[in-house]
């Protein structure tokens, strides 16, 4: 296994895409038992700039039929799912929903990946999608997208005093931040968990963007005025339709 991985960080480091994309497709042909290695030549295939989430499932699901309940391998092939083939199946999310393992921090990643099903244009259980984004934080409060999702809803739902602490909170959980010089191990599990579930690994751009999240202070006081006067009114109306 070590040669092949070796093999396929070279082809990646000399920009010699097709013949990894090649390399990974041959490896389809053959049998292996070995988990680890399906999973890390499903996210070979999957990042950029070869994104080939065909031969990326292939893989996963060889995992799957050594372990159906591999929570990693579900993990990101809910990922897949979620990002390139426009959302989760109702089966996939079943199994991501009614599993669970003696890690805290897996059993995290599986609620705050279980929440995409609930969001925007989709099932649109926003109530259920909060649940689970909570429950996500409470397993593990050491992640950065499950909050920045949950920031998510809220801004969507107008509850802004509770986004600046959320939004810190994701900001303190960034642990590396990528430079221009970064060249990390293509077929490395934890970097494309880091990067892709859990948030900890971040662009310099995604970082701003968060940052840009904050609600200012005169928005706040701004709402924390209106906010009483337009309930009273539509309370004044209710009574007025009422009567």
């Amino acid at each position: 296994m070590n040669d092949l991985l070796s093999q396929i960080n070279t082809l990646k480091r000399n920009n010699k895409h097709e013949e990894l994309y090649l390399l990974v497709k041959e490896q389809l042909k053959h049998k292996s038992n070995d988990i680890i290695l399906w999973i890390k030549l499903a996210i070979a295939v999957i990042v950029v700039p070869i994104v080939d989430y065909e031969t990326s499932i292939a893989c996963l699901e060889k995992a799957l039929d050594i372990d159906p309940q591999n929570p990693i391998a579900l993990i990101i092939l809910a990922h897949i799912y979620e990002y390139q083939l426009g959302g989760i199946d109702d089966i996939l999310l079943h199994q991501i929903k009614t599993l669970h393992t003696n890690s805290a921090e897996i059993n995290s990643m599986l609620k705050y990946v279980a929440s995409w099903s609930y969001s925007s244009g989709k099932k649109q259980h926003y109530d259920l999608e909060e649940q689970l984004l909570k429950e996500s934080i409470q397993l593990y409060d050491k992640h950065v997208w499950n909050y920045m999702h949950l920031v998510r809803l809220y801004t969507r739902q107008k509850r802004y005093l509770e986004i600046n602490s959320l939004v810190k909170k994701a900001l303190n959980n960034v642990q590396k931040v990528y430079s221009d010089q970064d060249d990390h191990d293509v077929t490395d599990i934890d970097e494309y968990l880091n990067e892709h579930i859990k948030g900890i690994y971040l662009t310099d751009i995604n970082v701003e963007l968060i940052q840009k999240k904050l609600i200012s202070p005169h928005t706040i006081i701004l709402y924390i005025i209106t906010t009483p006067l337009l309930n009273f009114y539509r309370f004044l109306k209710e009574r007025f339709l009422n009567s």
